[in-house]
């Protein structure tokens, strides 16, 4: 019961709030209406009411009833949060008078509302249900969903108050879903706290903490204090249930803090008589009496009858706990007479049969108004039919036409495709031609020159030198049918067809095409691969690779220089790919840093001429790099200008 006293504080204050809202978004702004909104922010109740009754004189003579209506309802609720609920309930009938005179329902609908919570606190529950049972109507009327979900949280709670659990329970699921649905940040605070009362009423005291703490942030993030506030209270009384007393107290004295400074004596009369029992359990009996006296102080003020057998019942435990039974029976008969009293007013057998006619004719409308839809579906459905099966008709024969379309524009765009990759691979493939077989042709050219000269006496010379242009001219045809052959097995595009290959071999042919040219500038190649290491690439692949990197590697070495080759499997245990690497190594001119992360990290092809003039087409490495890349491998590049070159490609190792 006393759990549902501190949540129909909340019902209280979250509907309060959205009615402050909204009433200051209608009234005019002139002077004395801003001036009141500003004294109510910064909590000066009396600085508000005074500004408020000034716009009302103003209101009266020169703008809408609508925002002189708005005002009262805002006097009426500044009274009401301060507990002098007769002056409330003035001003609550005075915007029922005027209302319902011309017809205002939105305005109306707000104080039945405020007068609902004013009569529960007063202990009658049969008018406050039958004030908001009519609020909520009139809403639904205006289909003002957000005063809709605060209206039904406070049936909710009077359905709580009363016993009516599952009916309670049924309400805050659909407004917390209104809620969530809306976005309403209030509303779900609200809904939360009122799981948690729910969870409260059913004795889960732990998962009722739980509830309290998700509307505990929501609120404190909007800065809705005063709920924050009435919160604390609650999770303090969930504490307190579970005997933890002090973390009660704590909880008390944040709550009784934050309602103090919004001076919510409503509020404040529970975290009192509840700090009071915490004392009590704790054999504070003096100080638990100080509490259960300020209680009582509150309800005389606020005239908030519901409290008092609470309070009157609290105070004769702690007497009878002190040993005091004289005093102890004096209060526990004062406790049965105001509690024969608010159980006369209640009259709950009246407020069952209203509570019953309210349900009965709540679902006589829904199925009225499910019976209504029905047909008018029935009518929309038959007079669609014939329409629905010409559109099917018309969209199959759209289907057939799209998919025939859609057919054409797929065989279209593959062989566009296909046609674009066969260009791009017949134009590399002609770069790499024009590059691999230019060596050995200017190994050709070298001999041809050395023959001009005047050999005719040395014999041996002449001869040694026609067999080293017939032996280049032999590996300029064998070079020339690779190539051919494998440009015409490459018309799909550049697919590679890797194996087991041994390194030292196809090293060891590459380096045959260059001899003349090592044997011209005096070159020594040493070729330290071992024999039985093998990589998984193309074979034809790894010969150009070879080639153009030792291309380059006798273009920039000078006379004399020295050349090495070399390889080794590297294990990767971490990623599990074992790779090989092979090594070139020259001494020769060398490179900056910024043109090696050009070769590395771009595709531009840049013509530079070698130690001996040279001429070349920087088409080598760029073909190098993308055979590497298509092989699943890497390069990597160090050198330093002046001090040669270490050339590296990584390729994936032999699979067994």
């Amino acid at each position: 019961m006393r759990a549902s006293l501190l949540l129909l504080c909340t019902f209280l204050y979250s509907s309060l709030y959205l009615t402050l809202e909204a009433a200051k978004s209608s009234a005019d702004d002139n002077l004395s209406k801003v001036r009141a909104d500003s004294c109510a922010e910064v909590l000066d109740y009396d600085c508000a009411i005074e500004y408020y009754s000034q716009a009302l004189l103003f209101e009266r003579g020169d703008s809408t009833l609508i925002d002189y209506l708005s005002i009262h309802n805002l006097i009426g609720d500044i009274y009401y949060k301060q507990g002098y609920f007769p002056k409330a309930n003035q001003s609550y009938e005075s915007v029922i008078k005027w209302a319902e005179e011309y017809g205002i329902i939105k305005e109306k609908a707000k104080a039945l509302m405020g007068q609902s919570h004013i009569q529960w606190r007063y202990g009658d529950n049969v008018v406050s249900i039958s004030n908001i049972l009519e609020s909520i109507d009139l809403f639904k009327s205006i289909q003002d969903t957000v005063h809709i979900v605060s209206a039904s949280n406070i049936l909710a709670g009077i359905y709580l108050s009363t016993g009516e659990i599952a009916k309670a329970n049924a309400i805050y699921e659909e407004t917390l879903a209104i809620a969530i649905a809306g976005k309403d940040s209030i509303g779900m605070a609200s809904s939360f706290e009122y799981k948690g009362v729910i969870k409260f009423f059913e004795n889960d005291f732990k998962r009722a903490i739980e509830y309290y703490k998700k509307s505990l942030t929501i609120n404190t993030r909007i800065g809705n204090e005063v709920d924050a506030g009435i919160t604390y209270g609650n999770i303090g009384e969930a504490f307190l249930r579970l005997d933890d007393f002090q973390s009660a107290l704590e909880y008390f004295s944040i709550a009784e803090d934050i309602l103090t400074r919004h001076n919510f004596n409503s509020g404040l009369i529970f975290v009192n008589y509840s700090a009071g029992e915490c004392l009590m359990k704790l054999n504070q009996f003096g100080k638990a009496h100080d509490r259960f006296k300020k209680s009582l102080e509150l309800i005389l003020i606020t005239g908030e009858s519901r409290e008092q057998p609470t309070v009157l019942g609290l105070i004769a435990e702690c007497y009878a706990n002190e040993g005091k039974f004289d005093e102890a029976y004096l209060v526990q008969k004062q406790y049965a007479a105001a509690k024969d009293s608010l159980n006369a007013t209640n009259q709950n057998d009246q407020l069952m049969q209203i509570m019953s006619k309210y349900e009965f004719e709540k679902k006589e409308q829904e199925n009225l108004f499910l019976l209504k839809e029905n047909e008018i579906k029935e009518k929309e459905l038959n007079a669609k039919q014939s329409i629905i099966f010409l559109q099917y008709v018309i969209g199959g024969i759209m289907l057939v036409f799209l998919m025939v379309v859609l057919y054409l524009f797929i065989k279209l765009y593959r062989n566009k495709v296909l046609l674009d990759r066969s260009n791009q691979a017949k134009n590399k493939l002609f770069g790499f031609i024009a590059h691999d077989i230019k060596s050995p042709l200017g190994n050709l050219q070298m001999l041809i020159h050395l023959l001009e000269d005047d050999f005719e006496d040395d014999k041996e010379k002449q001869s040694q030198l026609l067999y080293e242009v017939s032996k280049c001219a032999y590996a300029v045809v064998q070079l020339t049918d690779d190539l051919i052959a494998w440009s015409m097995a490459q018309q799909e595009g550049l697919g590679l067809h890797p194996e087991n290959v041994v390194l030292g071999e196809i090293a060891k042919d590459s380096l045959d095409l260059f001899q003349s040219q090592t044997s011209y500038k005096k070159l020594t190649v040493a070729n330290k691969i071992k024999p039985y290491i093998e990589a998984y690439v193309d074979r034809k692949a790894l010969l150009s690779m070879i080639r153009n990197v030792l291309s380059n590697a006798v273009k920039f070495s000078s006379n004399g220089g020295i050349i090495t080759l070399n390889a080794s499997e590297l294990s990767n245990k971490k990623s599990g790919r074992d790779m090989v690497e092979l090594k070139f190594k020259d001494d020769g001119v060398g490179m900056t840093k910024e043109k090696v992360r050009l070769l590395v990290t771009t595709n531009e092809f840049a013509t530079t001429r070698g130690t001996a003039n040279e001429k070349g087409t920087g088409l080598g490495l760029n073909l190098v790099k993308e055979f590497v890349e298509k092989s699943n491998g890497y390069i990597k590049i160090k050198s330093k200008p002046g001090e040669g070159t270490k050339f590296s490609i990584f390729l994936p190792a032999a699979k067994p």
